[in-house]
């Protein structure tokens, strides 16, 4: 008797928990206005968890700029606005600078990595030594290096067209490898570039901002056992655990190695070691720094690829840019940026026409808050919808167009680099690569673009095979491959 009551008791508990979890609200202050929630689930079966962005986005257009919603019991605020995001992010940082708590990061092993960290002692110190390498006013001594993994992308490009992909990856790698371990690699088959794409995507794909809130609702979730039906995140998170402990040993070793005997180049790594940083830190750091660094400028890159093949009229002006300024067939180097206005036009509308980061990486509040007389929760899950912010700057915000961030002279607009610094995020968790991965995609950018020309690939008979933008879910919104056309612009071949 008593087993077979043991399942009932089970429900009501939990019945009773996700009850006391929805009577948390602050007496008479309602929460921002968002969709209709059913008991229990809450607003689990209202979101497209493979481009979720878009569920926030119209969600946005019904309800504003703040949008609350619960799944499972965990709350979620949804901010469509640049403004509210600032409002929020800088203005309320002791309140909005926090990572969900959630047993995600633990389970796939990154709970001491910069970006996942619960904000405390231990980010401020990761922080502090990021700042070392990435402030705005040291970057600069990379620049060799950016222009010199685009040569050698640009190599791989001639060299083998139809495998653009995993140069765009290499590229990206190599130079955050590069700056990271002060490690040169000259191919694809090198073991940490290798090892490095592999948790990348392991990362990329198992957490999501919908699963972060989801283990925090319901934390026992992580003891699911491997066999069970449907528990594809424990073997993800498994694989992902095994390689966080791989990548944070080894590139680390060999970089302190070679400072010790031949000497090691400027590098994140060679800063912290310089400086007697304790080296536990260290690592972790590093491995959140190469990661962040790799993967996102790869997906950039491929979204601009994909947006000048849907726009031949776009790319025929920056190629008369390129001519007019320089001169035919001479590579742009970085005494030429300013003078290439529509080249960073371009850029500026590649993040804000697909973000790389559509949601960003989700904040969580320390505190409960008060905002335009809205109740937020204490341990809110907040996502900062940049792809709904991007989407509702303008009122055709599918077309692709770079004279956005012009003036009527051509220049760029004052505002257009701020406008998009909402793409590396909001606060004291902006992105502290920005500087570094701004450099990064325009040197890859001004020299593939100098020298090639992508067009629709045609199929046996002839005929353009055509593109359809499809991009894969993630927290990176990688575009789905594409073939690809690529002819140079000066012999045609």
């Amino acid at each position: 008797m008593a087993a077979s009551l043991f399942p009932v008791i089970c429900a009501i508990v939990v019945v009773l928990w996700f009850a006391l979890r929805t009577t948390r609200k602050q007496a008479g202050l309602p929460y921002p206005p968002g969709p209709k929630r059913l008991p229990v689930v809450g607003n689990a079966f209202n979101i497209d968890f493979k481009e979720p962005y878009l569920t926030y986005t119209e969600w946005g257009k019904i309800y504003g700029d703040l949008v609350y919603s619960r799944i499972f019991g965990q709350d979620f605020l949804i901010v469509n606005s640049e403004n509210t995001a600032r409002l929020l992010a800088d203005q309320r940082s002791s309140i909005y600078s926090d990572r969900p708590h959630s047993p995600i990061y633990r389970l796939f092993g990154i709970h001491h990595m910069t970006p996942g960290l619960q904000y405390g002692t231990e980010w401020k110190t990761q922080r502090k030594l990021l700042h070392l390498s990435l402030r705005n006013d040291v970057v600069d001594r990379y620049r060799d290096v950016h222009l010199r993994s685009a040569h050698r992308l640009l190599e791989n490009i001639q060299r083998d067209g139809k495998n653009f992909y995993e140069h765009f990856d290499l590229y990206t790698g190599a130079l955050a490898l590069e700056f990271t371990y002060g490690r040169r690699i000259e191919g694809k088959d090198d073991p940490i570039i290798s090892l490095a794409n592999r948790l990348a995507d392991v990362m990329s794909k198992g957490i999501t901002g919908e699963r972060i809130g989801l283990l925090r609702a319901l934390p026992m979730l992580k003891y699911v056992p491997l066999w069970f039906p449907g528990a594809t995140f424990q073997h993800e998170a498994q694989q992902c655990r095994d390689l966080v402990a791989a990548f944070s040993e080894l590139p680390f070793a060999v970089a302190k190695k070679q400072a010790e005997t031949s000497g090691l180049q400027p590098s994140f790594v060679s800063d912290i070691l310089t400086h007697g940083e304790e080296e536990s830190a260290a690592k972790v750091t590093a491995t959140g720094v190469y990661l962040a660094a790799a993967e996102s400028s790869s997906a950039t890159l491929k979204i601009l690829i994909l947006a000048m093949i849907l726009n031949p009229g776009v790319q025929d002006e920056v190629h008369a840019e390129l001519d007019a300024v320089l001169g035919k067939a001479v590579t742009p180097t970085f005494e030429d940026r300013e003078r290439l206005p529509y080249l960073q036009a371009v850029l500026y509308e590649v993040m804000r026409w697909h973000p790389a980061f559509p949601l960003g990486v989700p904040h969580f509040t320390t505190t409960s808050d008060v905002f335009e007389g809205y109740y937020i929760p204490k341990g809110t899950v907040v996502i900062f919808n940049t792809w709904g912010m991007s989407n509702c700057e303008y009122s055709d915000p599918e077309r692709f167009d770079p004279t956005r961030h012009l003036d009527v002279d051509g220049k760029l607009k004052p505002e257009a680099k701020q406008n998009s610094s909402k793409y590396f995020g909001f606060g004291r968790r902006a992105c502290p690569g920005r500087f570094f991965a701004d450099d990064a995609l325009w040197a890859a950018a001004a020299v593939i673009m100098s020298a090639f020309r992508f067009e629709q690939a045609k199929d046996p008979l002839g005929n353009d095979i055509e593109v359809v933008p499809v991009f894969r879910p993630g927290v990176i919104s990688h575009p789905a491959p594409f073939q690809c056309s690529i002819v140079d612009r000066f012999t045609g071949s």
